[in-house]
């Protein structure tokens, strides 16, 4: 029943965005079987949620920097696609913490790639986003994705620079929770450190890089305990729509470790997923599209 149940919700669910197809190589493949992959996609689907929550808040945090802090000072903006609205209760550059609000509205929005949000984030900041010590906690407020309900509590820490000059941040989520619309749910929780390697001394956004280790624990939507862990540190730039490079391991009860490959830094959709010694080319997907298995 559990199975059944579990196939249910990723025709439902898997309309979000990092969408995996397989392609087998001839020679190898066979002993990963289809629930394998199925997984492994639960699992890239439960980080694409979080880590579209992560591009929110740093560019919502941005916009309001820049308007604090460039005397264009104001209350609230509009994003360039008309979604959300982004508000700052104290628009002023003395007064912390503040809260930013980014509101979704009650109703469905669409926004870039086709994507639905309702709901609001909540950003409670106590200092400037390159300011060591800074501290964001981030909450939800009724936020669906794609009619995919989201919950759960992110704080991200900045740590200052590293010996290599690079700003370390530390992100952390508790009860973190995806519900489909039959009830479904997954549960993660995750403690990551992100790097950030390029881009730092440039205003554009589109230049950064990031570097991402950690570790992350749940339930799947089988009722399955299981942890993942960053082996390689996943390369994520701001320019490109997939992990570029890395390794990810998966563990779900007894069975064997599935590995997950992002690849060498090209920038483009192929990644590979190895159990027991045998390997299958997987495909990743970004834009939504219904898949029924």
């Amino acid at each position: 029943m559990k199975t059944k149940k579990f196939f249910h919700i990723l025709s439902l669910i898997l309309t979000f965005s990092v969408v995996f197809i397989s392609c087998e190589k001839e020679e190898s493949g066979e002993q990963i079987t289809e629930e394998d992959i199925a997984l492994a996609e639960d699992d890239a689907l439960a980080d694409a949620l979080f880590n579209d929550i992560w591009d929110a808040v740093e560019n919502a945090e941005r916009i309001v920097d820049d308007r604090l802090f460039n005397a264009r000072k104001t209350s609230s903006v509009i994003v360039p696609d008309s979604c959300p609205t982004i508000s700052v209760d104290h628009p002023d550059t003395t007064f912390w913490p503040k809260v930013i609000t980014i509101d979704y509205g009650d109703t469905n929005c669409e926004g870039f790639y086709g994507q639905t949000r309702r709901g609001k984030i909540l950003i409670t900041v106590t200092g400037r986003y390159r300011h060591e010590g800074s501290v964001k906690t981030v909450t939800l407020e009724g936020y669906y994705i794609n009619e995919v309900h989201i919950e759960g509590i992110k704080t991200i820490t900045n740590n200052g620079k590293n010996d290599n000059g690079n700003f370390i941040f530390t992100v952390e989520l508790e009860g973190g929770k995806v519900t489909a619309t039959n009830g479904i749910s997954i549960e993660r929780e995750f403690l990551r450190i992100r790097e950030w390697i390029a881009g730092v001394e440039t205003p554009n956004r589109w230049d950064d890089v990031y570097l991402i280790t950690g570790s992350a624990n749940g339930v799947n939507f089988m009722g399955e305990e299981y942890t993942r862990t960053i082996l390689i540190p996943l390369e994520w730039a701001a320019s490109c729509r997939f992990i570029k490079s890395g390794t990810v391991e998966s563990v779900i009860s007894d069975r064997s470790p599935v590995i997950l490959d992002y690849g060498d830094g090209e920038c483009d959709n192929e990644a590979t997923v190895t159990k027991d010694g045998k390997t299958r080319i997987i495909l990743l997907k970004y834009n939504p599209r219904p898949k029924i298995r």
